[in-house]
């Protein structure tokens, strides 16, 4: 399935990916960076997009994917077919410790793919972490940028966007405020969660002078791509903040582990990819 970048971001092995982008800079010791979106925003490319980099005893294999929480999705096959096919003893996952269930299908309908890697994980002996920074960092720096108003509709709305497709959900307003309350938890400095949810209503409506629907809202507004709404650009910023992140992160995993898969939205791996591929390619 071919997808312009443009049309995706909405939150391998054997095959060496690159169609979109050279795998390491033309100086082969430069280390090359991270991509913006502003480099990648007009690349064509495949999903799940992969990334499968072998070097010595070192094995590393990144699953670009579309989020899903359809247990009938023939993406979550391939996931498990590549995972097995690895053999990984370590692995690392997208956007926090996703509760997993007794079954596979129940994990997936509940917590997506991310879910379903910790599923395998556990379920293999295979230590699982994610790769999200401490959200006290993220707070830190994206708060130095912008509006804390701003920044907290953004987390808001791309929290309500990945849940549009998520039938499990039938209390928006009681998840939301659950979210809210998690955020405050972790640092985030704000009020009752009451007060702080119609506030961001109230400032969701005075942005874009509509009501707010939670399944009919535009998710365009707030993922990185598409638009460059005040959230979209807080969104960028911040999933930049996260990339570099992940590549330490995955560095320093494989100084400790041997042979690591790593699942993450297909953008990431394709922002991130150069770097990765310095890693095993780019010295001896």
């Amino acid at each position: 399935m071919s997808q312009n970048i443009k049309y995706f971001f909405f939150l391998i092995g054997g095959i060496l990916v690159s169609q979109c982008i050279n795998p390491v800079d033309k100086e082969i010791n430069e280390k090359p960076h991270i991509l913006t979106f502003e480099e990648t925003e007009e690349l064509d490319f495949n999903i799940p997009y992969i990334l499968d980099l072998q070097k010595g005893n070192k094995h590393l294999v990144v699953y670009g994917c579309l989020h899903s929480f359809n247990p009938d999705d023939s993406m979550f096959l391939d996931i498990e077919n590549r995972f097995t096919g690895l053999s990984p003893d370590f692995s690392l996952n997208e956007g926090g410790e996703w509760q997993i269930f007794n079954t596979k299908d129940e994990t997936i309908r509940k917590s997506g793919e991310q879910g379903f890697l910790r599923f395998l994980s556990i379920k293999n002996g295979i230590p699982v972490e994610t790769f999200e920074p401490q959200p006290q960092e993220e707070y830190q720096y994206i708060l130095s940028k912008y509006p804390k108003c701003d920044v907290l509709l953004m987390y808001f709305c791309r929290q309500a966007a990945q849940l549009q497709n998520q039938q499990e959900i039938t209390d928006f307003k009681e998840y939301m405020l659950t979210y809210i309350s998690y955020l405050k938890s972790k640092g985030f400095p704000i009020g009752e969660p009451q007060k702080e949810y119609d506030d961001i209503i109230y400032d969701y409506e005075k942005l874009f002078r509509e009501e707010f629907n939670w399944r009919e809202f535009n998710p365009e507004n707030v993922w990185p791509v598409y638009n460059n709404t005040i959230l979209n650009r807080i969104n960028r910023d911040i999933t930049l903040f996260r990339d570099e992140y992940i590549v330490d992160l995955i560095e320093n995993k494989l100084e400790e582990y041997n042979k690591i898969f790593v699942l993450m939205g297909a953008n990431h791996v394709v922002n991130q990819q150069p770097v990765l591929e310095y890693l095993f390619l780019g010295t001896d």
